[in-house]
Protein backbone atom coordinates (compact mmCIF):
# COMPACT_ATOMS: atom_id res chain seq x y z
CA UNK A 1 0.00 0.00 0.00
CA UNK A 2 1.67 3.03 -0.95
CA UNK A 3 1.43 6.65 0.89
CA UNK A 4 -1.51 8.24 -1.09
CA UNK A 5 -3.41 5.01 -0.10
CA UNK A 6 -2.99 5.32 3.41
CA UNK A 7 -4.20 8.84 3.21
CA UNK A 8 -7.00 7.86 1.48
CA UNK A 9 -7.96 4.79 4.06
CA UNK A 10 -7.15 7.10 6.96
CA UNK A 11 -10.43 9.65 5.54
CA UNK A 12 -12.22 6.17 5.08
CA UNK A 13 -12.13 5.07 8.33
CA UNK A 14 -14.72 8.19 8.98
CA UNK A 15 -15.35 10.49 5.82
CA UNK A 16 -17.18 13.36 7.45
CA UNK A 17 -14.39 13.33 10.80
CA UNK A 18 -13.07 16.57 11.03
CA UNK A 19 -9.59 14.96 13.06
CA UNK A 20 -9.39 12.76 10.21
CA UNK A 21 -9.33 15.11 7.36
CA UNK A 22 -7.22 17.40 9.22
CA UNK A 23 -4.39 14.65 10.14
CA UNK A 24 -4.20 13.76 6.55
CA UNK A 25 -3.35 17.38 6.04
CA UNK A 26 -1.10 17.50 8.65
CA UNK A 27 1.21 14.65 8.62
CA UNK A 28 1.87 15.65 4.90
CA UNK A 29 3.26 18.83 6.06
CA UNK A 30 6.98 19.06 6.19
CA UNK A 31 6.46 20.61 9.97
CA UNK A 32 4.47 18.16 10.72
CA UNK A 33 5.92 17.52 14.38
CA UNK A 34 5.10 20.92 15.53
CA UNK A 35 6.14 22.04 18.55
CA UNK A 36 9.66 20.84 18.95
CA UNK A 37 12.78 20.17 21.18
CA UNK A 38 15.79 18.79 20.88
CA UNK A 39 15.72 14.94 21.47
CA UNK A 40 19.43 14.17 22.30
CA UNK A 41 18.71 16.60 25.93
CA UNK A 42 16.45 13.93 28.23
CA UNK A 43 16.39 16.17 31.37
CA UNK A 44 13.18 16.94 33.51
CA UNK A 45 13.44 19.92 36.21
CA UNK A 46 15.69 17.67 38.74
CA UNK A 47 18.17 16.84 36.17
CA UNK A 48 18.08 20.41 34.82
CA UNK A 49 19.26 21.93 38.04
CA UNK A 50 21.26 19.34 38.78
CA UNK A 51 23.30 20.58 35.73
CA UNK A 52 23.30 24.17 36.05
CA UNK A 53 24.40 23.07 39.84
CA UNK A 54 27.31 21.56 38.32
CA UNK A 55 28.11 24.99 36.17
CA UNK A 56 27.54 27.03 39.27
CA UNK A 57 29.70 24.82 41.69
CA UNK A 58 32.81 25.44 39.24
CA UNK A 59 32.46 29.09 38.16
CA UNK A 60 29.46 30.24 40.16
CA UNK A 61 28.17 33.51 37.88
CA UNK A 62 31.56 34.19 36.60
CA UNK A 63 31.92 33.86 32.77
CA UNK A 64 34.43 31.04 31.13
CA UNK A 65 35.91 30.01 28.22
CA UNK A 66 34.24 27.31 25.81
CA UNK A 67 36.55 24.75 23.55
CA UNK A 68 35.95 26.31 20.18
CA UNK A 69 36.77 22.79 18.29
CA UNK A 70 35.19 18.99 18.82
CA UNK A 71 36.86 16.71 21.55
CA UNK A 72 39.68 14.70 20.46
CA UNK A 73 41.86 12.71 21.99
CA UNK A 74 45.17 14.33 23.81
CA UNK A 75 44.09 17.73 22.57
CA UNK A 76 42.27 20.51 24.89
CA UNK A 77 41.79 24.24 24.19
CA UNK A 78 44.17 26.65 25.71
CA UNK A 79 42.30 28.84 28.56
CA UNK A 80 39.49 26.50 28.97
CA UNK A 81 40.24 24.55 32.09
CA UNK A 82 36.90 25.87 34.17
CA UNK A 83 35.00 24.41 31.14
CA UNK A 84 36.45 21.00 31.32
CA UNK A 85 36.03 20.68 34.98
CA UNK A 86 32.43 21.83 34.44
CA UNK A 87 32.14 18.77 32.22
CA UNK A 88 33.12 16.64 35.38
CA UNK A 89 30.92 18.56 38.09
CA UNK A 90 27.69 18.09 36.10
CA UNK A 91 28.65 14.61 35.26
CA UNK A 92 29.28 13.63 38.32
CA UNK A 93 25.68 15.58 39.40
CA UNK A 94 23.48 14.58 36.56
CA UNK A 95 25.03 11.79 35.11
CA UNK A 96 24.68 12.95 31.71
CA UNK A 97 27.38 15.27 29.53
CA UNK A 98 30.02 15.54 27.72
CA UNK A 99 32.70 18.11 26.27
CA UNK A 100 30.79 18.04 23.17
CA UNK A 101 27.48 17.55 23.68
CA UNK A 102 27.26 19.94 27.21
CA UNK A 103 28.33 22.95 24.49
CA UNK A 104 26.57 21.62 21.30
CA UNK A 105 23.29 20.31 23.10
CA UNK A 106 22.18 21.39 26.57
CA UNK A 107 23.58 25.24 26.41
CA UNK A 108 21.75 25.93 23.00
CA UNK A 109 18.45 24.56 25.07
CA UNK A 110 19.72 27.02 28.31
CA UNK A 111 20.47 29.88 25.92
CA UNK A 112 17.10 29.57 25.03
CA UNK A 113 15.24 29.08 28.20
CA UNK A 114 17.34 32.43 29.34
CA UNK A 115 19.52 30.27 31.74
CA UNK A 116 22.81 30.71 30.25
CA UNK A 117 24.33 33.30 27.82
CA UNK A 118 26.33 31.94 24.85
CA UNK A 119 29.01 34.84 24.03
CA UNK A 120 31.17 35.47 20.94
CA UNK A 121 34.84 36.35 21.30
CA UNK A 122 33.87 40.03 22.11
CA UNK A 123 31.50 38.78 24.90
CA UNK A 124 28.33 39.77 23.15
CA UNK A 125 25.77 37.82 23.11
CA UNK A 126 25.09 35.41 20.07
CA UNK A 127 21.37 35.58 18.90
CA UNK A 128 21.61 33.57 15.72
CA UNK A 129 24.87 31.19 14.66
CA UNK A 130 28.38 31.72 15.70
CA UNK A 131 31.29 30.77 17.33
CA UNK A 132 30.52 30.49 21.00
CA UNK A 133 33.66 31.50 22.59
CA UNK A 134 32.69 32.02 26.39
CA UNK A 135 29.56 31.11 28.74
CA UNK A 136 27.78 32.13 31.35
CA UNK A 137 24.76 31.50 33.90
CA UNK A 138 22.10 34.26 33.67
CA UNK A 139 20.36 36.14 36.72
CA UNK A 140 17.23 33.48 36.28
CA UNK A 141 19.50 30.81 36.58
CA UNK A 142 20.93 31.56 39.82
CA UNK A 143 17.67 32.65 41.38
CA UNK A 144 16.45 29.52 40.52
CA UNK A 145 19.44 27.57 42.10
CA UNK A 146 18.96 29.75 44.91
CA UNK A 147 15.51 30.18 45.86
CA UNK A 148 14.62 28.45 48.79
CA UNK A 149 10.67 28.31 47.37
CA UNK A 150 9.65 25.36 45.45
CA UNK A 151 6.58 27.39 44.18
CA UNK A 152 8.91 29.54 43.10
CA UNK A 153 11.32 27.49 41.65
CA UNK A 154 8.45 25.62 39.39
CA UNK A 155 7.64 28.94 38.25
CA UNK A 156 11.09 29.71 37.28
CA UNK A 157 11.19 26.66 35.36
CA UNK A 158 7.73 27.36 34.00
CA UNK A 159 8.78 30.57 32.61
CA UNK A 160 12.23 28.75 31.06
CA UNK A 161 10.42 26.38 29.15
CA UNK A 162 7.94 29.18 28.14
CA UNK A 163 10.58 30.72 26.49
CA UNK A 164 12.43 27.10 25.12
CA UNK A 165 8.78 26.75 23.44
CA UNK A 166 7.91 30.21 22.18
CA UNK A 167 4.91 30.92 24.63
CA UNK A 168 2.97 27.60 23.43
CA UNK A 169 3.31 26.26 26.83
CA UNK A 170 0.99 29.38 28.15
CA UNK A 171 -0.79 29.53 25.12
CA UNK A 172 -1.57 25.86 25.58
CA UNK A 173 -2.64 26.28 29.45
CA UNK A 174 -5.15 28.97 28.48
CA UNK A 175 -6.81 26.78 25.80
CA UNK A 176 -7.50 24.25 28.12
CA UNK A 177 -8.36 26.16 30.65
CA UNK A 178 -10.92 28.18 28.77
CA UNK A 179 -12.76 24.77 27.66
CA UNK A 180 -14.76 22.58 28.38
CA UNK A 181 -11.62 19.86 29.00
CA UNK A 182 -10.39 21.83 31.81
CA UNK A 183 -11.34 19.19 34.41
CA UNK A 184 -10.31 16.15 31.67
CA UNK A 185 -6.97 14.09 30.98
CA UNK A 186 -5.81 14.91 27.62
CA UNK A 187 -3.79 11.75 26.63
CA UNK A 188 -0.54 11.26 24.86
CA UNK A 189 -2.51 11.29 21.00
CA UNK A 190 -4.58 14.12 21.89
CA UNK A 191 -1.85 16.21 22.55
CA UNK A 192 0.57 14.89 20.02
CA UNK A 193 -1.46 14.47 16.65
CA UNK A 194 -3.13 18.19 17.71
CA UNK A 195 -2.10 20.04 20.40
CA UNK A 196 1.15 19.93 19.38
CA UNK A 197 0.80 21.70 15.91
CA UNK A 198 2.21 25.55 16.36
CA UNK A 199 1.08 26.33 12.91
CA UNK A 200 -0.30 29.99 13.47
CA UNK A 201 -3.60 29.05 11.47
CA UNK A 202 -4.44 26.63 13.44
CA UNK A 203 -7.16 27.67 16.22
CA UNK A 204 -9.46 25.03 16.37
CA UNK A 205 -7.89 22.52 18.61
CA UNK A 206 -10.76 21.63 20.52
CA UNK A 207 -13.33 21.00 17.96
CA UNK A 208 -10.46 18.58 16.75
CA UNK A 209 -10.01 16.96 20.16
CA UNK A 210 -13.91 16.75 19.82
CA UNK A 211 -13.91 15.47 16.96
CA UNK A 212 -11.17 12.77 17.56
CA UNK A 213 -13.26 11.62 20.37
CA UNK A 214 -16.54 11.20 18.22
CA UNK A 215 -14.67 8.22 16.73
CA UNK A 216 -15.52 5.00 18.23
CA UNK A 217 -13.10 3.41 19.99
CA UNK A 218 -11.83 0.84 17.19
CA UNK A 219 -11.95 3.60 14.78
CA UNK A 220 -8.94 5.72 16.85
CA UNK A 221 -7.06 2.65 16.89
CA UNK A 222 -7.09 1.98 13.43
CA UNK A 223 -6.71 5.54 12.22
CA UNK A 224 -3.74 5.64 14.50
CA UNK A 225 -2.17 2.46 13.04
CA UNK A 226 -3.30 3.70 9.31
CA UNK A 227 -1.03 7.18 10.78
CA UNK A 228 1.64 4.87 12.16
CA UNK A 229 1.87 3.24 8.88
CA UNK A 230 2.28 6.40 6.82
CA UNK A 231 4.86 8.10 9.47
CA UNK A 232 7.24 5.08 8.33
CA UNK A 233 10.72 6.98 7.17
CA UNK A 234 11.40 3.61 5.07
CA UNK A 235 8.12 5.30 2.99
CA UNK A 236 10.17 8.18 2.27
CA UNK A 237 13.29 9.18 0.00
CA UNK A 238 15.52 11.91 0.79
CA UNK A 239 17.24 13.69 3.56
CA UNK A 240 15.49 13.46 7.34
CA UNK A 241 13.47 16.48 6.65
CA UNK A 242 11.95 14.61 3.98
CA UNK A 243 10.60 11.57 6.02
CA UNK A 244 8.17 11.39 8.77
CA UNK A 245 8.90 9.43 11.86
CA UNK A 246 6.00 8.12 13.70
CA UNK A 247 8.37 7.02 16.76
CA UNK A 248 10.34 10.30 17.16
CA UNK A 249 7.40 12.19 17.11
CA UNK A 250 5.71 10.36 19.78
CA UNK A 251 9.37 10.12 21.43
CA UNK A 252 9.58 13.95 21.53
CA UNK A 253 5.59 14.67 22.61
CA UNK A 254 6.37 12.01 26.01
CA UNK A 255 10.02 14.18 26.73
CA UNK A 256 7.72 17.88 26.53
CA UNK A 257 5.53 15.55 28.84
CA UNK A 258 8.52 14.99 31.26
CA UNK A 259 9.23 18.53 30.93
CA UNK A 260 5.89 19.77 31.73
CA UNK A 261 5.60 17.65 34.77
CA UNK A 262 7.54 20.24 37.26
CA UNK A 263 5.54 22.89 35.85
CA UNK A 264 3.07 25.19 37.87
CA UNK A 265 0.49 24.52 34.55
CA UNK A 266 0.51 20.73 34.41
CA UNK A 267 0.39 17.60 36.26
CA UNK A 268 1.13 14.77 34.03
CA UNK A 269 -0.22 10.92 35.30
CA UNK A 270 0.06 7.65 33.15
CA UNK A 271 1.11 9.45 30.11
CA UNK A 272 -1.94 12.06 30.17
CA UNK A 273 -1.97 15.78 30.90
CA UNK A 274 -3.91 17.80 32.93
CA UNK A 275 -4.48 21.75 34.34
CA UNK A 276 -2.40 21.47 37.58
CA UNK A 277 -4.17 21.92 40.65
CA UNK A 278 -2.16 20.55 43.29
CA UNK A 279 0.16 23.00 45.74
CA UNK A 280 2.72 23.85 43.13
CA UNK A 281 -0.11 24.67 40.35
CA UNK A 282 -1.78 28.32 39.97
CA UNK A 283 -5.01 27.01 39.18
CA UNK A 284 -8.01 26.64 41.92
CA UNK A 285 -9.09 23.34 41.76
CA UNK A 286 -12.74 24.97 42.75
CA UNK A 287 -12.45 27.53 39.61
CA UNK A 288 -11.56 24.20 37.39
CA UNK A 289 -14.32 22.12 38.10
CA UNK A 290 -16.94 25.23 37.55
CA UNK A 291 -19.06 24.35 34.74
CA UNK A 292 -19.36 27.82 33.19
CA UNK A 293 -16.35 30.12 31.81
CA UNK A 294 -16.24 32.61 34.49
CA UNK A 295 -13.85 35.38 33.29
CA UNK A 296 -14.76 35.20 29.71
CA UNK A 297 -18.57 34.70 30.02
CA UNK A 298 -18.35 37.69 32.43
CA UNK A 299 -16.71 39.83 29.66
CA UNK A 300 -19.69 39.22 27.41
CA UNK A 301 -22.30 40.20 29.86
CA UNK A 302 -20.44 43.16 31.61
CA UNK A 303 -19.71 44.83 27.86
CA UNK A 304 -23.05 43.89 26.85
CA UNK A 305 -21.30 42.16 23.33
CA UNK A 306 -21.91 39.31 21.34
CA UNK A 307 -19.32 37.22 20.29
CA UNK A 308 -17.73 37.72 16.43
CA UNK A 309 -16.15 35.74 13.90
CA UNK A 310 -12.50 36.44 13.46
CA UNK A 311 -12.56 38.01 17.23
CA UNK A 312 -10.55 36.82 20.47
CA UNK A 313 -10.50 37.13 23.72
CA UNK A 314 -6.92 38.24 24.85
CA UNK A 315 -6.05 38.24 28.64
CA UNK A 316 -3.94 42.15 28.77
CA UNK A 317 -2.01 40.65 31.53
CA UNK A 318 -0.86 37.47 30.93
CA UNK A 319 -1.40 33.84 32.20
CA UNK A 320 2.56 33.53 32.76
CA UNK A 321 2.35 36.54 35.33
CA UNK A 322 0.51 34.89 37.86
CA UNK A 323 2.91 32.70 40.66
CA UNK A 324 0.65 31.64 42.85
CA UNK A 325 -3.42 30.97 42.83
CA UNK A 326 -3.94 34.55 44.22
CA UNK A 327 -1.87 36.04 41.70
CA UNK A 328 -3.96 33.99 39.26
CA UNK A 329 -7.42 34.47 40.59
CA UNK A 330 -6.44 38.31 39.99
CA UNK A 331 -5.59 37.92 36.44
CA UNK A 332 -8.11 35.33 35.58
CA UNK A 333 -10.82 38.73 35.77
CA UNK A 334 -13.03 40.08 33.05
CA UNK A 335 -11.89 43.63 33.78
CA UNK A 336 -8.40 41.75 32.68
CA UNK A 337 -9.64 41.10 29.15
CA UNK A 338 -10.20 42.72 26.12
CA UNK A 339 -11.91 41.15 22.27
CA UNK A 340 -9.49 41.77 19.61
CA UNK A 341 -9.79 40.68 15.91
CA UNK A 342 -7.06 38.01 15.22
CA UNK A 343 -5.19 40.18 13.41
CA UNK A 344 -4.53 42.56 16.47
CA UNK A 345 -4.17 39.75 19.18
CA UNK A 346 -1.33 38.13 16.37
CA UNK A 347 0.51 41.63 16.75
CA UNK A 348 0.54 41.62 20.58
CA UNK A 349 1.33 38.22 20.65
CA UNK A 350 4.47 38.72 18.05
CA UNK A 351 5.48 41.12 21.03
CA UNK A 352 5.83 38.29 23.21
CA UNK A 353 2.63 39.43 25.21
CA UNK A 354 4.89 42.36 26.71
CA UNK A 355 2.50 44.78 25.95
CA UNK A 356 0.14 45.00 29.14
CA UNK A 357 0.14 48.86 30.25
CA UNK A 358 -3.55 49.33 29.15
CA UNK A 359 -4.44 52.95 28.39
CA UNK A 360 -8.51 52.95 28.15
CA UNK A 361 -10.59 55.44 26.38
CA UNK A 362 -13.90 55.01 25.13
CA UNK A 363 -13.47 54.99 21.67
CA UNK A 364 -9.40 53.25 21.79
CA UNK A 365 -7.34 51.59 23.72
CA UNK A 366 -3.88 51.46 23.75
CA UNK A 367 -1.31 48.65 24.96
CA UNK A 368 2.51 49.22 25.84
CA UNK A 369 5.52 47.76 27.21
CA UNK A 370 6.36 49.04 31.35
CA UNK A 371 9.32 51.10 29.49
CA UNK A 372 7.31 52.48 26.92
CA UNK A 373 9.31 51.30 24.05
CA UNK A 374 6.18 49.69 22.12
CA UNK A 375 2.93 50.54 21.89
CA UNK A 376 -0.17 48.69 20.07
CA UNK A 377 -3.27 50.50 19.85
CA UNK A 378 -6.87 49.25 18.78
CA UNK A 379 -9.91 50.99 18.15
CA UNK A 380 -13.41 50.18 19.77
CA UNK A 381 -16.14 48.50 17.28
CA UNK A 382 -12.91 48.24 14.76
CA UNK A 383 -10.42 45.93 15.67
CA UNK A 384 -11.39 45.74 19.46
CA UNK A 385 -15.29 45.12 21.21
CA UNK A 386 -15.75 46.54 24.71
CA UNK A 387 -18.38 49.05 26.12
CA UNK A 388 -16.59 52.48 26.04
CA UNK A 389 -18.32 53.35 29.82
CA UNK A 390 -16.37 50.30 31.37
CA UNK A 391 -12.94 51.95 29.86
CA UNK A 392 -12.03 54.01 33.38
CA UNK A 393 -12.88 50.21 35.33
CA UNK A 394 -10.11 48.36 33.25
CA UNK A 395 -7.72 50.77 33.22
CA UNK A 396 -7.66 50.90 36.97
CA UNK A 397 -8.01 47.26 37.49
CA UNK A 398 -5.03 46.87 35.04
CA UNK A 399 -2.85 49.55 37.28
CA UNK A 400 -3.61 47.40 40.38
CA UNK A 401 -2.15 44.51 38.81
CA UNK A 402 0.95 45.89 37.73
CA UNK A 403 0.81 47.04 41.13
CA UNK A 404 0.05 43.80 43.20
CA UNK A 405 1.95 41.82 40.73
CA UNK A 406 5.03 43.95 39.06
CA UNK A 407 5.72 46.18 41.69
CA UNK A 408 4.87 48.61 38.94
CA UNK A 409 3.72 52.42 40.03
CA UNK A 410 3.10 54.87 37.75
CA UNK A 411 4.57 58.26 37.86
Amino acid sequence: MNNQQILENIISVEPNNQFLKYIVDRIQDVNYRGIHISQHNRYDFDRLVRILKGIYDVVSSNRFRVPLGDDTVGFRDNDCDDYYNIVISVKNKAEVGSINSLKKNFFVDFDRMGLLYRLNEHCIQITGRGHVYYAQLTDRAINLLQSQSITERYKIFTDALDMLFANNITNLAELLYDSKYRNDAIGIYEFMLILSDDRPNINSKIELIDSFRNLKRYQQDKALKLIKDYCNPDNFIGNKNDKRDFGNWKNESQQIFTLLKSTVYFDICENSLKLNTGIYGIFSETHIKQRRIGSKRDYFIKHRIDKMRDFELHHIIPFSSARNKEEFSIIDHWKNLIYLNQDKHNEISRKKDKNILLTAKEYEISLETLDHSNKISARNGVSALYNGSKASIMQKYNREILKNVFKYIEN
